[in-house]
């Protein structure tokens, strides 16, 4: 009675042989501890999200590399940086990352390293910082001035990756017609000025700037229209102005008497 009160003696001559039994429960379980990817991790998204970036991704590729391929990309300016938005309305912006990544990737296998740059400076960026600004719900006050921005800086990186591809500086190239543009159009008129570097670099500036802001206004226009017509995107994403929706001749978004 008293060995089963106190324990069993091991029968080795030790400690009894609960002891031990209940040193082993006091371990701490290693496997139990380790770290597992659950699809709670915030870089892990769910299959289906995956499946529709890369069907973006493609979509994005193949358009870009045939428009490309046969000098019809300027007809379809507006829909390179779609799909990217389109992933961040839907998924936010870690899925608007993997379609620009993937995209990325799938234009340096199919046309080369200079191609896929160009897409990621004057299309993937911009696209990227539409769609983080818009899930922020800013104001067109501050995507349209902070995308042209992100485009302009693109046009810059595309001309300074293309000089270090091409081996041939793509800027002074730029400078030297921009000069020689702006002497002809001062002898037209009978001005006997000469214009500096100064003033041809500034004017570059201007035009750069002036095209990136033209250019993502129209693209807030078109997305304010077509993005309406894309399932699983809230309506009031684009967060477009009242003035805006009455000249485009949407419905507003929300409130259905506040057109009138």
């Amino acid at each position: 009675a008293s060995a089963a009160e106190h324990g069993a003696s091991s029968p080795y001559g030790g400690e009894p042989s609960g002891y031990g039994s209940r040193q082993e429960s006091s371990r701490p379980s290693f496997r139990s501890s380790r770290p597992r990817r659950t699809r709670d991790a915030p870089d892990v998204l769910p299959v289906k999200t995956l499946v529709e970036c890369a069907m973006l991704s493609a979509l994005t590729g193949l358009l870009f590399h045939l428009s490309t391929l046969f000098r019809v990309d300027a007809w379809f300016g507006a829909l390179f940086p779609l799909p990217v938005v389109i992933a961040a309305a839907r998924h936010g912006n870690a899925a608007a990352r993997r379609v620009a990544v993937v995209t990325t990737l799938l234009l340096f296998v199919l046309s080369g390293p200079l191609r896929a740059a160009n897409y990621v400076f004057l299309h993937g960026g911009m696209a990227m910082c539409l769609g983080a600004l818009w899930n922020a719900r800013a104001s067109w006050w501050a995507t349209v001035p902070v995308s042209a921005a992100a485009r302009s800086g693109g046009i810059f990186a595309s001309l300074a990756f293309s000089s270090l591809v091409l081996r041939e500086n793509v800027m002074k190239l730029l400078v030297t017609q921009m000069f020689g543009l702006l002497d002809q159009i001062a002898a037209n008129v009978g001005s006997t000025a000469s214009p500096t570097v100064g003033g041809v670099w500034a004017c570059a500036l201007f035009f750069v700037a002036l095209n990136s802001v033209t250019y993502v206004a129209i693209l807030h226009a078109v997305y304010a229209v077509v993005l309406r017509a894309v399932g699983g995107i809230d309506p009031e994403y684009v967060n477009a102005p009242e003035r805006v929706k009455k000249v485009l001749g949407v419905p507003p978004y929300g409130a259905p008497g506040a057109a009138r």
